[in-house]
């Protein structure tokens, strides 16, 4: 918080993977050109009480799963939703970033947006909702505001004021070519899933990660989804499309999402068509697909295309940019700094026909030799120091981190105790980085290794129901210090830990549901418990 005049500011952001830190971060480098010096800090850290001080407050966040705030706001909005005081002197402004395709598009930013006008807070200037990416309304946005702060303070006009450049790369979405130099099998040939470890040569690429951060993928699409949604459009991958320089086939191929439909395709397709049943589903269903056996499950855009007649041209104009693919790297720049490893679940399955499958997953698998990457850092979700304890829960595909950390562990000598949760569904098949994790036992960086293979017993063992098991344990090393990092599902697995994590506390630890609740969100607060999930 800083003041300038009779301004004082709080600029505050909830993020998931860094966007909104970003953005709030550049406006406030920004804001410290017309003499206003603020950090740009979690709304967690922000305390309600610190808001009747405060006369302006400016806010991006982001939305996460389904419509929900990330893990850096839900303590603030939790506050915020209960009963406080009035807001009547405060200004507030909202950027909200997200991704159109949910149902519940930037629905966190809404929220806030709408209860700090509950509170009689008034807006500076209408919110803003970002779909994908954001730089440039971010920038836009910033302009607006430091325009409004300028006039406040009274400052003559002039020429307006420069939005800075983040120091940080802008490299945070360039994409730079990279080999992929190991892609194999990881689980057994013979299981029900395709999992594959993937390395990819960082030389020459100017890359340096750290252990917890992700990588982003840009994927093209896959060509034979590509040639038979050009068929159903009825033109050929040469067709010109009005506005755009670049042919059909090579954007339908390079830079428009075909995989998951826009809500924007959905509603044209239902003006459309003659089938008034196919009209609703698509009115209401959710373009992710909602639960397995709805009507849109699993459907991609040459579906919808088929169900009405459609032209070209309107189809390119509802579909959204195609997005690159976060995958948390699998490896410590210690261990292998020229390289980062991925460890990826193919998504693949048959639907009315034909087969289908994930952007980026089956690009990985099948379709490259080389390719474009850009780091995507993870300041929130970084190791302690080394005589800390740690306990990691990441069952299937989330042990990519945890074997960046028990390698980041291992090769810096680290004398902390750790405890790593893992499942997936048969032991024999599907137990992912086996002898690595054997050789982490038998050395000592891993010192307990709990396993839950949900298949090979008639009721099906989760990760949660060992950490539940071993109450009196889990809550003991929390006492001790311990870290808590879940990787993994963001659906179900993620909740379910949560739930499990609250009761362990509210058994082991004595405490009725609320003191459970608040210490759970104590190790939020101070970053002792924090999710990477998906």
């Amino acid at each position: 918080m800083s003041g300038q005049s009779d301004i004082s500011l709080i600029v505050a952001f909830g993020t998931d993977m860094g966007n909104a830190e970003d953005a709030a971060m550049t406006f406030a480098e920004s804001v410290a050109t017309i003499g206003i010096e603020v950090e740009a800090v979690e709304l967690n850290q922000v305390d309600l009480t610190q808001l009747p001080d405060t006369s302006h407050f400016i806010v991006v966040v982001s939305t996460f799963g389904e419509g929900e705030f990330p893990d850096s706001a839900t303590l603030f909005w939790e506050a915020i939703s209960a009963d406080t005081d009035r807001l009547e002197h405060l200004k507030f402004a909202v950027l909200a970033l997200g991704d159109s395709s949910y149902e519940l598009f930037c629905n966190a930013g809404k929220l806030l947006d709408e209860r700090l006008e509950a509170l009689g807070a008034h807006r500076m200037t209408d919110r803003v909702d970002v779909d994908g990416f954001y730089e440039e309304p971010a920038r836009a946005w910033t302009a607006e505001l430091i325009e409004l702060l300028t006039a406040e303070q009274g400052a003559p006009g002039g020429e307006p004021v420069p939005i800075p450049e983040r120091a940080e790369p802008r490299e945070r979405h360039v994409a730079v070519r990279a080999r992929l130099a190991v892609n194999r099998w990881l689980n057994s040939t013979t299981s029900d899933k395709e999992v594959r470890h993937y390395e990819v040569d960082l030389t020459g690429t100017g890359i340096a990660y750290q252990a917890g951060d992700s990588i982003a993928v840009h994927a093209t699409n896959d060509p034979a989804l590509v040639a038979a949604l050009l068929d159903e459009l009825r033109v050929g991958a040469d067709h010109t499309v009005t506005g755009h320089d670049k042919p059909l086939g090579t954007l339908l191929t390079e830079d428009l999402e075909i995989r998951t439909p826009s809500r924007a395709l959905l509603t044209l397709a239902a003006a459309r068509t003659s089938d008034q049943s196919v009209a609703e589903a698509l009115r209401t269903g959710d373009t992710h697909g909602g639960t397995e056996g709805s009507w849109l499950y699993g459907k991609d855009v040459l579906d919808i295309v088929a169900l009405a007649d459609l032209k070209a041209d309107e189809v390119v104009d509802t579909l959204r940019p195609l997005q690159f693919r976060d995958y948390s790297i699998a490896s410590s720049p210690l261990a292998h700094p020229d390289s980062v490893h991925l460890t990826v679940a193919s998504v693949r399955y048959d639907a009315a026909g034909r087969r289908r499958g994930g952007v980026a997953s089956t690009y990985l698998a099948d379709r490259c030799t080389e390719v474009l990457v850009h780091l995507r850092p993870n300041n929130h979700f970084r190791l302690p120091a080394g005589d800390v304890p740690i306990i990691m829960i990441g069952p299937g595909t989330g042990i990519a981190p945890f074997r960046a950390f028990l390698q980041e562990r291992a090769a810096a000598g680290a004398t902390g105790r750790s405890w790593l949760f893992f499942g997936d569904r048969r032991r024999d098949t599907d137990f992912l980085y086996r002898d690595e994790l054997q050789d982490f036992l038998d050395s000592g960086v891993l010192t307990r290794l709990n396993l839950a293979f949900s298949r090979d017993q008639e009721s099906k063992v989760y990760v949660q129901h060992h950490i539940q098991e071993n109450a009196e344990e889990v809550f003991g090393w929390l006492q001790d210090g311990a870290h808590v990092y879940v990787c993994g599902d963001a659906e179900r697995m993620a909740k379910d830990v949560d739930a499990a994590l609250h009761d362990v506390v509210a058994r082991a630890g004595g405490m009725d549901a609320t003191a459970a609740h608040s210490y759970v969100n104590d190790l939020i607060k101070s970053h002792r418990y924090v999710r990477d999930v998906y």
